[in-house]
């Protein structure tokens, strides 16, 4: 059992990051959209190309895909009785930004767990996910602002910004039980699906494509680059 301290630095920088992320967003808000989109470009493409294939190793431990539907269903289950059992306007807002809060919080697990795992897998061209990582830490920001000023929990920033130190350190320490490690993948990775689709992809007319398909085509070389070398 032994913590990877590179990957875990990164993450720990990107918990920083997060928790300042505040006072950086107001700066930069009005290009809300094309971070926004360039952000969901990147995410997307290190999905398929990247949390998938190493996701698919786990088969010879686990049911990988069960634990991805439950993660999946979890999140998508909790979302649907708020709005389906609470009829009062202003706590329904209050628990559905809680929802998404917890939402935020695997998101940004998953990519301290991802770092780990990149960096066990490639080594020190882990370092190429970081970027990305850091351009998704500042457009996620922007949601959860108005998440934060719904659900009004005490330490709530403080709480989803150690959540990528937590993923790693947590990724770090799983790597010795195999099993446990990809059980906890799997259920993360299924329930970044729902928080991609549902809260960072841009809904109807909303976004930037040409953004979009820049920041897929960027990851998409890095990732290309990386496999090459």
């Amino acid at each position: 059992m032994s913590i990877e301290f590179a990957p875990v630095g990164l993450a720990l920088l990107l918990s920083i990051l997060h928790l300042f992320s505040k006072r950086i967003s107001k700066y930069i808000e009005k290009f809300h959209i094309e971070i926004t989109s360039f952000s969901a470009g990147i995410f997307i493409t290190i999905i398929f190309l990247s949390l998938l294939p190493e996701l698919v190793k786990g088969v010879e431990y686990t049911n990988i895909f069960l634990f991805m539907l439950v993660g999946f269903a979890v999140f998508h289950i909790s979302e649907k009785y708020v709005y389906q059992h609470i009829k009062d306007k202003k706590k329904l807002m209050k628990d559905l930004a809680e929802i998404h809060m917890f939402g935020f919080y695997i998101d940004h697990f998953v990519i301290g767990f991802l770092l780990v795992l990149t960096f066990l897998a490639k080594g020190s061209l882990g370092f190429f996910v970081f970027i990305p990582f850091v351009l998704h830490t500042i457009s996620s920001s922007f949601s959860l602002e108005h998440c934060d000023e719904k659900a009004k929990v005490k330490l709530s920033r403080i709480l989803l910004s150690s959540s990528t130190i937590t993923g790693a350190i947590i990724a770090s320490l799983l790597n010795f039980n195999q099993a446990l490690f990809f059980i906890l993948f799997a259920f993360s990775t299924g329930a970044i699906f729902y928080v991609v689709v549902r809260d960072m992809l841009p809904k109807g007319e909303g976004g930037n494509t040409f953004y979009f398909i820049i920041g897929a085509l960027i990851t998409l070389i890095a990732i290309i680059g990386v496999n090459l070398i």
